[in-house]
């Protein structure tokens, strides 16, 4: 099976992406090629690049861009994204982005993935929204905080950063959709606190807005939060074609917030 009949199926679906400047289309490769395996990620990393020239795979979906040479205003050194170029070329694999469809993908979705971990009863706020609230938590925020700590243990995050009180009850709960974490939507719903993640608010301005609302936040990485629906993108693709398999691949390079020992900033 060709890597062009996986994309066209792909970029039929999802009538919230607009096709005219949408970011899912190939960063690197011929779709024309012919393929058995697939390997489906949150970034395609030189690990990940590596994983997929040890398995003869040349085919990797990737829900970010991994190219960030192709951003000029990031002035970062090029030579890792060089020898990922070289490397691509050499074995012959093509990248494919999969992010605006997938992000409000019903069910295996970042979005919805996101909240059916955190086993909370998140609603929809209206059509294609990137913002999800949970009513009647009936939690202390410290136990909400051990809670969430639970549910990502499995998406290599080992603890998240706390702003705010933890002397309160929270009963109206609010999370985004990988960085689409925006808390002035969010409180547009009445929350007692958010769940964003580290791309999806500043310090300078989200936080200190929070913190005189009195709206704790809850802290996770950008990969953390969308990786439970990298995995159900996987699970999704094998459903629909017998023909070629499709792995999930985590980045699994671990996220660690380490406690000072005179005093604690993050909460375990």
């Amino acid at each position: 099976m060709k890597i062009k009949e996986v994309i066209d199926y792909l970029e039929t679906q999802g009538e919230w992406v607009n096709r005219d400047c949408t970011k899912d289309h190939i960063l690197y490769g011929n779709e024309n090629n012919d393929i058995h395996q697939a390997i489906v990620c949150w970034v395609a990393t030189l690990d990940i690049i590596y994983q997929a020239i040890q398995n003869d795979c040349h085919f990797i979906i990737s829900h970010e861009n991994p190219f960030i040479w192709l951003q000029p205003t990031y002035h970062i050194p090029l030579s890792k994204h060089k020898k990922e170029k070289e490397l691509l070329k050499k074995h012959n694999i093509t990248i494919y982005r999969c992010h605006d469809l997938w992000d409000l993908y019903p069910k295996y979705g970042v979005r919805d993935s996101w909240g059916e971990i955190l086993r909370f009863n998140f609603k929809e706020m209206k059509a294609y929204d990137y913002i999800k609230i949970a009513n009647n938590i009936k939690m202390s925020f410290d136990d909400l905080i051990s809670h969430v700590i639970k549910c990502i243990e499995p998406y290599h995050q080992a603890g998240i950063e706390v702003i705010g009180t933890t002397n309160k009850t929270i009963n109206r709960l609010g999370i985004g959709t990988g960085a689409c974490t925006d808390i002035f939507t969010m409180s547009k719903y009445d929350i007692d606190a958010c769940i964003v993640s580290d791309d999806g608010i500043n310090n300078w301005v989200a936080v200190q807005w929070a913190m005189d609302n009195e709206i704790p936040l809850i802290i996770v990485n950008h990969m953390t939060c969308e990786a439970p629906g990298i995995k159900n993108m996987a699970i999704f693709l094998n459903n629909k074609f017998e023909n070629i398999e499709f792995k999930y691949v985590p980045n699994d390079y671990g996220i660690y917030h380490k406690e000072n020992k005179h005093y604690c900033l993050f909460f375990f």
